[in-house]
């Protein structure tokens, strides 16, 4: 990307960004109309903070003035600027995002670290990651713990898709395979697991109404939400499949609803996991599951 402007740009790099930050704060907010004009700043520049600061004042690349000229109708419309830019970040690693996959939060690379944490002495070990949409879990587990064998599951074909596209753009080795965690028959070829890791579909129909149009205007649906009537579906049956798919002394690992602690720890109880746990994320909610199998 040429770093100076062209005879026809016409705005600085700082106007547009109070151009952005108008246009779309009252929609979200100052705060979060800022952090999403960074991020897409950061995005069509490539320029790192350093840099950037010092071409702040400069005109604007023409190329990257048009970018952020057609994002700023997008955004309006509540697209998330993940999939306007076509990229995200996830445990330090690049990742393609497009509609079809969630946008990784920060609440699941908390979840990655705790899991490399714990085993990052152990050595060759088994990790399966169910449910894996964009691959960000499995790609970045297998990135952190380089002599674990990782394998991940999805239901559709566009996740698996670009999961594998990641991982290969990453140089991350793992097997990705298409299964349905709730038939149990398209999982029974999968082999012994040390860690079984999942952020299944937890938000019931009823918090659709408290989520933001982002979320449930461009985000899959099938990723996310549950019915009121069993929203433990998805836990229920990965903790079953477990049973049967946990090496002896496995851990299970999920990212769970803040709300459904309690009833989650008394699940896996009833099912016979053991050393039963639920962590806190870093914005001190309930937010993860951990059990061990015996």
């Amino acid at each position: 990307m040429t770093i100076f402007a062209g005879q026809n740009a016409n705005m600085t790099y700082k106007e547009l960004e109070f151009k952005v930050i108008n246009a779309i704060s009252g929609l979200y907010g100052h705060n979060e109309a800022r952090s999403v004009q960074r991020f897409l700043f950061a995005c069509f520049s490539g320029f790192d903070s350093a840099r950037y600061l010092i071409l702040r004042n400069e005109t604007a690349d023409k190329d990257f003035e048009n970018k952020v000229e057609q994002a700023i109708p997008r955004l309006i419309q509540y697209e998330p600027v993940q999939y306007i830019t076509g990229k995200t970040w996830f445990c330090g690693n690049e990742l393609s995002v497009r509609p079809g996959v969630l946008v990784p939060r920060p609440e699941t690379e908390n979840l990655v670290i705790k899991i490399a944490e714990r085993n990052k002495s152990k050595g060759q070990i088994s990790i399966l990651d169910i449910g894996t949409g964009s691959g960000a879990i499995a790609i970045s587990l297998s990135l952190f713990l380089a002599s674990a064998r990782v394998e991940a599951i999805d239901i559709s074909e566009v996740a698996l898709s670009i999961a594998k596209e990641n991982a290969y753009a990453n140089k991350a080795e793992v097997g990705f395979f298409k299964n349905d965690i709730l038939n149990l028959s398209t999982t029974n070829e999968l082999p012994l697991y040390h860690v079984i890791v999942s952020n299944p579909p937890y938000i019931r129909q009823s918090e659709r109404r408290m989520m933001s149009r982002n979320v449930i205007d461009y985000e899959p649906e099938i990723a996310l939400f549950v019915e009121d009537s069993d929203p433990l579906v998805y836990y229920r049956a990965i903790a079953g499949f477990a049973l049967s798919h946990l090496e002896p002394g496995g851990e299970l690992w999920f990212e769970i609803n803040e709300s459904e602690g309690e009833n989650i720890m008394s699940l896996l109880n009833n099912m016979g996991f053991r050393n039963i746990e639920i962590i806190q994320d870093l914005n001190s909610k309930p937010r993860y599951a951990f059990a061990e199998l015996y």
